[in-house]
């Protein structure tokens, strides 16, 4: 089973679309760190990520304090626009060697030249089809509701995806 990190901004995109917990229904074992969980700031985001905590379905790291020196370290080094909380994540991915799942462009450049295998929004769409977590169709819809409230997302790979996920739906009619 792949291990992951997850960065705040997939948890956010996943909760604000209704997929949360069809994430944790994928076979991943879902890590993060205690600074991603305290950047969920909205109640009911963060209730709703607590509680796969509760379920043994999330881990979250905590630092100790030479890993926090670490992490300084590599946040002071990194250059960019990475925060600390980004820098959290990047190190653990990295000393791990676990899937780091961001959205972040910034993070996700400075993880790839480190050589940490970073995959984002998209990834985690394909694996929900290919688990029939979701159905082709749902995955086309609730593509389309994220670029609508996340203006970042890469928008022609999302196109051709959805026009892929909607090809493979109609296809499946007309058999």
């Amino acid at each position: 089973m792949e291990i992951v990190v997850s960065d705040t901004n997939i948890f956010i995109d996943l909760y604000s679309i209704g997929l949360l917990d069809n994430f944790f229904e994928l076979p991943l074992n879902v890590h993060t760190v205690d600074f991603v969980i305290n950047e969920l700031t909205q109640a009911q985001q963060h209730s709703a990520v607590s509680k796969f905590t509760s379920l043994g379905k999330l881990t979250v790291k905590t630092f100790d304090g030479a890993e926090l020196q670490q992490i300084f370290d590599l946040n002071n080094n990194a250059g960019g626009n990475v925060s600390f909380q980004d820098c959290s994540l990047w190190y653990y991915a990295q000393c791990t060697g676990y899937t780091l799942l961001t959205g972040d462009g910034q993070l996700r450049s400075k993880a790839i030249k480190s050589n940490v295998t970073v995959r984002g929004i998209i990834y985690i769409f394909d694996l929900m089809v290919e688990h029939q977590v979701i159905t082709p169709t749902q995955a086309a819809d609730k593509m389309d509701d994220l670029t609508k409230i996340n203006p970042r997302l890469p928008h022609t790979i999302i196109r051709e995806r959805i026009a892929t996920w909607r090809g493979f739906a109609n296809s499946l009619k007309t058999d």
